[in-house]
């Protein structure tokens, strides 16, 4: 089924470019290819233009003004393999993830304890250093362990309240590693729903 005014560019420009994709064949990336060229446009007819991108976004589950976008989100896994070199938890420029649980798994058998950390940072303060500082990041958790299979109640030492994290504010984590053999590493498992 074609789209609204798909053969009539006088009636809308986001249409016109929509001529040969059906509605449930559009991306995230297709949405924001189109909010990138309507900036670019100037402002004449840029409301109705928006308001046409954000009802067709909605109608194809890919833009949601309740939440969570259906069918979006998954359990994606960071490795670190050197001590104190934190790994970065960074959506996609654009997008919005809420953070629904993480865990941590080691690749080997933990001889003893094993400090992990986690932060909130942004792209100034992570170009400054490898290790996380509490001085210019947002400290978030710290603990210790001994176990090889860590879960997100462990890591947070209250309730796990999900966190929404942007390209320009994500998650920093890191071990210590002080007591990981040598060649394991330790795998961040992290669950997250995208909201844009």
């Amino acid at each position: 089924m074609s789209l609204p005014f798909a053969d009539n560019p006088d009636k809308s420009s986001i249409y016109n470019d929509l001529k040969v994709k059906k509605l449930l064949d559009l991306t995230a990336e297709d949405f924001d290819s189109f909010r990138a060229r309507m900036d670019a446009q100037g402002v004449d007819g840029l409301e109705d233009e928006y308001r046409r991108l954000l009802l067709l976004g909605q109608a194809s589950n890919k833009i949601s003004s309740s939440g969570v976008i259906s069918g979006s989100g998954g359990v994606l896994t960071y490795v670190q393999s050197v001590a104190n070199n934190a790994i970065n938890v960074i959506p996609p420029d654009g997008e919005v993830w809420k953070i629904m649980g993480i865990s941590i798994i080691n690749s080997d058998t933990v001889t003893g304890t094993n400090n992990y950390y986690t932060f909130l940072s942004d792209p100034i303060q992570t170009a400054l250093n490898v290790t996380p500082s509490g001085t210019r990041e947002v400290f978030y958790s710290s603990f210790s362990s001994t176990s090889n299979l860590l879960g997100t109640e462990t890591i947070f030492e209250e309730v796990f309240q999900p966190l929404i994290i942007t390209s320009e504010m994500y998650l920093r984590m890191y071990s210590n590693m002080s007591n990981v053999a040598v060649g394991a590493t330790v795998n961040y498992k992290v669950g997250y729903m995208r909201l844009r």
